[in-house]
């Protein structure tokens, strides 16, 4: 086994923010492109992790953390399920990938689903809110009677494309993610010039 030594945390936090933002916006998204194979993608990542993770996470303590992220961001999977939900009939364009996207997410879902209500109670029998290191101990302490099926080709990779299909997708979502900022913020023109000679900078 090799054991990588990564910030993996700041990985799962960047694909669940990814996530969110289809979840939010897929209605807008969905005219550029498939968004559901996109999904896929982050949250077989996760199941990549949640299958082999202690085979090549630094540590147990890793893998307990991954579990972590994935509670404490649980509504992330959730909206991303209720959306691929609503597209899972056979009217719709993406029916196929939507539904895919439903079943790579049932041991993400199973997994909050099996801790979620045990650090409720453990927090509602202390009336306080739990702290990191107490919702890891419940963590540690309920892995075996947690229930997770295999998903298939987890070990299947596409070969590495320097020019991927999903350019032109993706160019697609930074200029909607721009034009999203764009309406949001609103700075003043000493702001505009730090910002535009941070980006004149950038080799």
């Amino acid at each position: 086994r090799i054991r990588l030594s990564y910030a993996w945390k700041e990985l799962w936090n960047g694909l669940m923010t990814v996530a969110r933002f289809l979840a939010a916006h897929d209605t807008v998204l969905l005219q550029c492109g498939n968004i559901f194979d996109l999904a896929s993608q982050i949250v077989n990542l996760f199941n990549l992790f949640i299958t082999y993770g202690d085979t090549f996470l630094p540590s147990p303590t890793s893998y307990d953390e991954l579990y972590y992220e994935m509670i404490r961001m649980h509504q992330v999977f959730e909206s991303v399920y209720a959306m691929a939900l609503r597209h899972t009939g056979t009217s719709n364009t993406h029916h196929a990938s939507a539904s895919r996207l439903v079943g790579y997410l049932g041991n993400i879902r199973s997994i909050t689903g099996h801790f979620i209500p045990k650090v409720d109670s453990c927090s509602s029998t202390r009336q306080a809110s739990l702290e990191y290191e107490q919702i890891m101990e419940i963590i540690r302490s309920n892995y075996g009677s947690l229930t997770l099926k295999l998903q298939d080709n987890l070990d299947y990779y596409e070969k590495y494309l320097e020019k991927p299909l999903e350019k032109g997708f993706l160019t697609q979502l930074v200029r909607a993610m721009v034009a999203e900022v764009r309406q949001n913020i609103t700075l003043s023109s000493l702001e505009q010039h730090s910002v535009l000679q941070e980006f004149s900078s950038i080799s």
